[in-house]
């Protein structure tokens, strides 16, 4: 894209996120320190509390918007006022996958400063559970993502580009009696690329945990193939997603941060 200066992101499955103070100031602090310009929150439960969250000091340089569903958990979107020439919202209740317990996907559309084509990001937080039902809820929400990046891409102004992100807990715990994790990531991994998108590399595989010891690779970034990304780890094969939260600390810092904070990590990425 001609003239871009790229732009970050964060998502973060903060359990349960509801106006407690001190809860408030460690999940703004550690958003903060990554300075997204955009970021989502997957569990937000403070809707009557919302205006006094969002005139905490550490998200005083955002506008905000998020889902509305009949459950009381939210998807909260963020994005740095100024940062972008337009942002667009919308609430996309297909990704309820026809289920009214599951929540809508908060999709933000941003144009860049000098450019001609929206960038996509997805904000999304599937089905939970390794039962029949829920296994299939995420495939038929994946299959969303699909459809929603043809979609995309055929709308005049995006020039044939769909520049989708989608992002979020993705719940990838595979299926009691069927995949394991792992093979659901495989399989959402090959329908991803068969679909022109692609699974970003993490700095760090597991993104959950309840107790700072068993561990689950459940958040995820998935990008269509017109979107770049900058390398945040070298390695083999280098990582395009940092993962920050209860991974980086050790010991009683760890499970302190799993209890009281959230038993989700934060993942941030930049676009080129």
């Amino acid at each position: 894209m001609e003239g871009t200066m790229g732009f970050s992101f964060a998502v973060w499955n903060v359990e349960r996120f509801n106006y407690l103070p001190q809860r408030v100031r460690a999940v703004g602090q550690l958003i903060k320190n990554h300075d997204p310009d955009v970021f989502g929150i997957l569990e937000f439960l403070a809707k009557d509390a919302a205006r006094k969250l969002f005139r905490s000091d550490d998200f005083q340089p955002y506008d905000f918007a998020f889902t509305d569903s009949n459950q009381g958990i939210e998807i909260l979107v963020g994005w740095k006022r100024g940062k972008f020439d337009q942002t667009l919202y919308t609430q996309r209740r297909e990704l309820q996958a026809g289920n009214a317990r599951l929540r809508p996907g908060g999709l933000i559309s941003v144009l860049e400063k000098n450019t001609v084509v929206f960038t996509n990001l997805l904000f999304l937080h599937t089905d939970s559970g390794n039962d029949a039902e829920a296994y299939k809820n995420r495939q038929t929400m994946f299959g969303k993502i699909w459809s929603m990046k043809r979609t995309l891409e055929k709308l005049p102004e995006q020039k044939g580009q769909a520049r989708l992100i989608a992002m979020g807990d993705l719940n990838t715990m595979g299926k009691k009696n069927g995949p394991s994790g792992a093979e659901e990531i495989v399989e959402l991994d090959a329908q991803a690329t068969k679909n022109g998108m692609r699974i970003l590399q993490k700095t760090h595989d597991n993104t959950w945990s309840s107790d700072g010891k068993k561990m689950s690779n459940l958040d995820h970034v998935i990008a269509s193939d017109d979107v770049q990304f900058r390398t945040l780890q070298t390695g083999h094969p280098p990582a395009q997603v940092l993962v920050d939260g209860w991974v980086n600390r050790t010991g009683e810092a760890r499970t302190n941060f799993v209890k009281n904070i959230s038993d989700h990590c934060l993942l941030f990425a930049e676009v080129k």
